[in-house]
């Protein structure tokens, strides 16, 4: 992909995850963000744009669940964990 294709479409991208925020219909603001997360896969993986996918992988490993030494927090027995009868 060209790129200009590709700032074309992470620019429409950007117009659509911001227009879905800010809609203040909760259906058509999903839609118009789901509409931005395809054009950003499409622009990863179609795209083939080494820069954006090295900043998507550094992203990805600073998440809390991906380091390696990192403990998972278990659920405490003494919580106030209760069921609520309906």
């Amino acid at each position: 992909m060209t790129l200009w294709a590709t700032l074309i479409l992470l620019g429409l991208m950007t117009y659509l995850w911001l227009a879905g925020r800010s809609n203040p219909d909760d259906v058509i603001g999903l839609l118009e963000q789901i509409l931005a997360i395809t054009l950003a896969l499409v622009v990863l993986f179609i795209g083939r744009s080494l820069f954006l996918e090295l900043i998507v992988l550094v992203f990805a490993l600073r998440l809390p669940a991906a380091r390696r030494n990192h403990p998972v927090a278990a659920r405490s027995k003494a919580g106030k964990d209760m069921l609520m009868p309906f």
